[in-house]
């Protein structure tokens, strides 16, 4: 879970339970997410898939045995994180408008209650996020996180695919990759758009100040789908750390996406 979000609920269970201390309460049970197991666009769901540009209904139902308070809805970028041991691994992920985020909460009571949550999935968007749903009954008594996964298909921005990274199909990665300084990496994929892409570039970027350490220009002369492998020079001067692998491409009719992933320089 991250941080935010956690240090928001803990507090919130944490407030609710001093508005209700003055008056002593036998009531320890938490709060549930008790929709049916499988239910098409639930919290419980398996996954959730979703189309860039359309939107989500996201509807569940929540018990208590005496009384309900808040429900809150977390939708994030699922990379770099796990909220659970043993949550499935999805390899490498090459996630478009990872700014994408939608918080909520939403008072609720009585001891059982359905809610919808209404997304606008962004035209930008192309990956997975996690949606977290959390409730808190009036008590203070906080049920457990329910996650699930939501896959946003995207075919209005051009995509990125990577076959190889130095010689390893990242979609194998349990974490992010180490370069060395002064090494050469080679990158091989193709990146596609059904108008054509007009221009693509890759861009080794430095975390710390934001400082592109090499870039290359694809050239992809507005191709509908174009291969590449180049290699990526991890300079010998590259200072330890963190970097960013970027990818960036524009179509024929100007929509413009980027992309990339994570690596550790030491």
């Amino acid at each position: 879970m991250n941080k935010l979000h956690s240090t928001f609920f803990a507090a919130l269970a944490a407030s609710l339970f001093l508005m209700t201390s003055c008056n002593p309460t036998t009531d320890e049970e938490a709060p549930t997410v008790c929709t049916g197991l499988g239910a098409e666009f639930s919290v419980t769901a398996d996954e959730i898939d979703a189309e860039a540009g359309d939107h989500l209904d996201i509807q569940d139902t929540f018990c208590d045995n005496e009384g309900l308070s808040q429900v809150r809805w977390d939708i994030h970028n699922a990379a770099d994180h796990s909220h659970e041991e043993g949550e499935e691994e999805e390899g490498l992920i090459l996630h478009s408008g990872t700014d994408w985020e939608v918080i909520e909460t939403m008072s609720i009571s009585g001891e059982e209650a359905t809610l919808t949550l209404h997304a606008d999935v962004p035209l930008t968007a192309r990956g997975v996020w996690d949606l977290v749903v959390s409730v808190v009954d009036a008590e203070g008594n906080a049920g457990p996180d329910v996650v699930t996964q939501i896959h946003v298909e995207n075919s209005h921005i051009p995509e990125f695919t990577l076959a190889t990274v130095n010689g390893e199909d990242p979609n194998g990665w349990d974490e992010e990759p180490v370069w060395a300084p002064g090494t050469e990496v080679t990158v091989a994929g193709s990146v596609g758009d059904s108008d054509g892409v007009q221009s693509a570039s890759l861009e080794l970027i430095r975390e710390s100040d934001e400082a592109v350490v090499w870039e290359i220009d694809l050239e992809p002369a507005g191709a509908t789908n174009h291969e590449f492998s180049v290699a990526v020079i991890v300079p010998a001067d590259a200072a330890t750390g963190e970097y960013h692998f970027e990818m960036l491409a524009a179509d024929a009719t100007g929509v413009d996406m980027e992309t990339g992933f994570h690596v550790e320089v030491e």
